[in-house]
């Protein structure tokens, strides 16, 4: 594990007396499971079931160990349960900074089950979800951000996800922090000195520029924050709502995204009456595709209930793509071209049933074209490319494939320089309060008079810019909210 940037020495030293142990793998069918402990007595518990020619005890840190684990004896010897690996890793040179052991057996549910629970009769304690991890951070292991990477490591569902998630653990964004405040502290200290000692220090040119270093400030904060949800959807997938009239071939174009049938296909219209959801990954990205109900004037108290859910879906989505039938070019093209207007993000026009149609056509028809003059849609900025697919054909939907692949780089805002670290909804919220801070002290300081000694105002800003950075760090931060970030981790991280 990369080694922190600056681990919080203001984290409370957790000198825990008690043991606590966890099944730190997924639980289910697999060839191995991971058991672990930490504590002080972690060692002696584990060698108290370890029969191997090694006694754990007597081994130093970062031993692995090959034996049987037991659960119980008879008169004629140890019930022996499983044959396992035993790793030893000695505090303060572990992963929670305690001393700590991992036993790895076979996987599945009765094996680690029993070892669980013989550990436990053994004095061991079972774990509360993400204890390890919050004893690493109390330990000083860790500050509180590199902490939260660990979750967003386990969550991670791209590679991009994941390269962010492992910047955070390695210390990129805890580094930004630290370079911030360091910068933050030249600023106050210059304010404080005006408020301390006002008869030396009155320049009007010092003033401005104590403004602007706060404005570049919140500026850089700013900008970090405007780039946040399109590192989110990096992070979460992308949304994508497949829209347009009832029998234009919606379910068919999920069904030939996801290479095997998801969602029912019928010919009578108004097969699909709710969403339907699946995955396809795209260049380390999920795309997360949403079938939706086709758009009509429901009278049908059930299909009306569909409709809803399809504009909502539509509206939510990150990339829309609106689906026409090539054999009926109006059909639907009333509430496609209003889906196009109404879409938030970018959209796909896919001419579906290709094969069906009767001889050459242009992708966007003239009746389609007059229906978007007509509704005051600008057909070339409401879209990202119109396409042809034939949803039941082997191939059929590589230009659609195409057409999302290349709107990729607009839906996460690619042209931004650089990465950025995985940041979790609490750091942005503190981001966003340490901006709106560092504006009001930049106000402050560009309002005063040079013969104005009243810096209190931009000070409190100052400090309270401060202290919501270092709130995302660990400094700070009340105990009870640390509690709450490491209750939402998995039991055994």
């Amino acid at each position: 594990m990369p080694r922190p940037a600056r681990p919080d020495r203001n984290a409370p030293s957790m000198a825990t007396s008690d043991t606590i142990v966890a099944i730190a793998t997924a639980p289910g069918d697999a060839a191995i499971a991971v058991t672990r402990l930490s504590g002080p007595d972690a060692v002696a518990i584990a060698a108290r079931h370890f029969r191997g020619a090694r006694d754990p005890v007597a081994s130093g840190s970062h031993r692995i160990l090959f034996g049987s684990f037991v659960v119980g004896a008879t008169v004629s010897g140890d019930i022996r349960l499983d044959t396992v690996l035993l790793s030893v890793f000695r505090a303060p040179h572990s992963y929670t900074g305690e001393d700590v052991v991992e036993i790895s057996s076979h996987g599945g549910p009765a094996i680690p089950r029993s070892i669980l629970e013989s550990l436990t009769r053994s004095g061991a304690r079972a774990a509360r979800p993400g204890e390890f991890t919050e004893r690493a951070y109390r330990n000083g292991k860790l500050d509180l951000a590199q902490a939260e990477a660990v979750a967003a490591i386990v969550r991670a569902r791209s590679d991009r996800s994941l390269r962010a998630a492992h910047a955070t653990l390695g210390g990129d964004l805890s580094r930004r922090i630290e370079a911030l405040d360091a910068e933050l502290v030249t600023i106050l200290a210059e304010v404080e000195s005006r408020i301390d000692f006002p008869a030396d220090v009155r320049e009007a040119a010092e003033v401005a520029a104590l403004a602007a270093r706060s404005g570049a400030a919140a500026l850089l904060l700013r900008e970090w924050i405007s780039r946040l949800p399109s590192a989110r959807r990096r992070e979460e997938g992308v949304r994508v709502a497949i829209v347009g009239a009832p029998n234009v071939g919606k379910s068919s174009l999920l069904n030939a995204l996801l290479g095997y049938d998801r969602a029912i296909v019928n010919e009578a219209p108004g097969t699909t009456r709710d969403t339907i959801e699946a995955s396809i990954w795209l260049d380390g990205t999920e795309i997360r595709l949403t079938d939706t109900a086709g758009l009509h004037a429901a009278t049908d108290p059930v299909e009306r209930l569909g409709v809803e859910r399809s504009e909502r879906a539509a509206a939510a989505a990150d990339l829309s793509i609106v689906v026409r039938d090539c054999t009926r070019p109006d059909a639907g093209a009333a509430e496609s071209e209003r889906l196009r207007a109404a879409a938030s993000g970018p959209v796909i026009v896919a001419w579906n049933k290709r094969d069906l149609a009767p001889g050459p056509m242009a992708l966007l028809p003239p009746a389609a074209a007059a229906g978007a003059a007509a509704a005051g849609v600008d057909a070339a900025a409401a879209k990202v490319a119109e396409v042809e697919t034939i949803a039941l054909r082997a191939g059929g939907v590589d230009s659609l494939v195409t057409a999302i692949r290349a709107a990729l780089p607009r839906v996460l805002g690619e042209n931004a320089a650089g990465e950025l670290p995985a940041t979790s909804l609490r750091q942005e919220a503190l981001l966003t309060e340490a901006a709106a801070a560092l504006e009001r002290a930049s106000d402050q300081l560009s309002a005063l008079d040079p013969d104005n000694v009243a810096y209190d105002l931009s000070a409190v800003d100052l400090t309270e810019a401060r202290r919501a950075l270092g709130e995302m760090v660990g400094r700070g931060v009340d105990d009870a909210v640390v509690t709450a970030i490491f209750a939402r981790f998995c039991i055994g991280k």
